[in-house]
């Protein structure tokens, strides 16, 4: 087999699903970097393409474990990768390493929402006076976008807590109105993409 045919299937199939996972953890890691801007609500366009670069991934992997698991028809030739068993070895053991890698890049998306989910439970310090805001939010296209919401607004100096939920694709923040208004609140997630509208406030 061909040391370099392999290297470049590995590459590819890491590349593929770096792509497919680009949609969800995107914007969630640039908003926890401090970034902003509209456009990176719109990297959640690329859900639509995330089933065609699952399959790409999956089909280059496959490709690189029928090469590297294959039976030998004939002896190997000198000099060739399948002649040397520790290049093979380093070879398999690189090609399961890859196969863990893209299986966790495409679980990302659904573990982070689960943790989100999680986190958004917690219940920190809450002033003596705060109003409770409903905010509908658009934009969200899979289970780690409300990740990306709840950050955008949780790092306003005022907000006490914020639960979002993809269906319905609502934000409910606890605020505390000395500090933060509503339309700082709609303002936050639409600087990251995630266009929002004030529902109702109590």
């Amino acid at each position: 087999m061909d040391k370099r045919t392999n290297n470049w299937g590995l590459i590819g199939a890491v590349g593929t699903a770096v792509a497919g996972s680009v949609c969800c953890l995107g914007p969630l890691l640039l908003v926890s970097l401090g970034a902003s801007g509209a456009w990176i609500g719109s990297l959640g366009a690329l859900e639509t393409y995330r089933p065609i670069f699952m399959t790409l991934s999956l089909g280059l992997l496959g490709f690189v474990f029928y090469r590297a698991y294959r039976p030998q028809a004939q002896a190997c030739e000198p000099g060739t990768v399948c002649a040397q068993p520790t290049t093979q070895r380093i070879t398999k053991l690189s090609l399961w390493v890859v196969s863990v890698a893209v299986a966790a890049l495409f679980a990302s998306p659904y573990v982070i929402g689960q943790v989100a989910a999680g986190m958004q439970d917690t219940t920190p310090t809450v002033p003596a006076v705060t109003k409770t805001a409903t905010l509908q939010v658009d934009g969200m296209t899979c289970a780690a976008c409300p990740a990306t919401v709840r950050k955008s607004l949780t790092r306003l100096d005022g907000v006490v807590n914020a639960r979002v939920s993809f269906d319905p694709p609502h934000a409910i923040v606890e605020f505390d109105p000395a500090k933060v208004a509503p339309d700082q609140l709609t303002a936050a997630t639409d600087a990251v993409g995630y266009p929002s509208k004030l529902i109702s406030t109590d």
